[in-house]
């Protein structure tokens, strides 16, 4: 049954019906073996010879058997916890991975992957989004703060305000220049514009860059 039991899987009735039939093939050779090899067993009645030995037989091999039973319940209980675990593991990374933007009021307006997040710039009581739909550069106009979205989206992400009108998603910088402005970034799309680091936030975007470049 292990031999099997490693190849294939094997249901409780399948299980069950296995332990009945070694049962009743003992018991049936024993009885055979009983009945006709002795000289004595000619004279017992079979049907009796039989009886017996499916009950002791049943003694000897249940006890081994239920524990063999408990040990597959453990196992497909340990493997369901463990498919569990990943599909919940792969749905928080997922979740994590997408970044949902609401409104001034809470309400959700767009989910954007984090992947496709290219920077967020604000112009008075409004921000716009920057992102890839399709390789092709888009934007979205939210009614909210960035100092929202700087308190409750760049934390434990590559997100970082780098100036007071812009964040930016440092897996889209592709070069970090500085020029007799200061501190810019360019990002790794066309038609995008180089984002500025003002100096308030310059050692922020340096020690994120620094930790997400490793």
């Amino acid at each position: 049954m292990l031999w099997f039991v490693r190849k294939h899987s094997i249901t409780y009735l399948q299980y069950a019906l296995w332990v009945v039939g070694e049962i009743l093939s003992m018991s049936l050779f024993y009885s055979l073996f009983t009945k006709f090899i002795p000289k004595e067993g000619m004279n017992r009645d079979f049907v009796e010879i039989f009886h017996k030995s499916t009950v002791n037989t049943s003694l000897v091999l249940l006890l081994p058997y239920a524990i063999l039973w408990l040990y597959f319940s453990w196992r497909d209980k340990n493997n369901l916890l463990q498919k569990m675990a990943t599909v919940d593991q792969g749905a928080g990374a997922q979740r994590k991975n997408l970044i949902a933007f609401p409104d001034e009021k809470g309400e959700l307006r767009i989910t954007i992957m984090l992947e496709n997040l290219l920077y967020i710039d604000s112009s008075d009581n409004y921000i716009t989004i920057h992102y890839l739909n399709k390789s092709k550069l888009s934007h979205f106009l939210i009614r909210n703060s960035l100092k929202w979205m700087d308190e409750n989206l760049t934390k434990d992400s590559q997100l970082v305000r780098c100036h007071r009108s812009f964040i930016v998603n440092l897996d889209k910088v592709k070069v970090l220049r500085k020029n007799k402005g200061g501190i810019v970034m360019e990002l790794d799309a066309v038609n995008t514009p180089d984002i500025p680091v003002s100096n308030t936030y310059y050692e922020r975007v340096m020690s994120k860059f620094s930790y997400y470049s490793n």
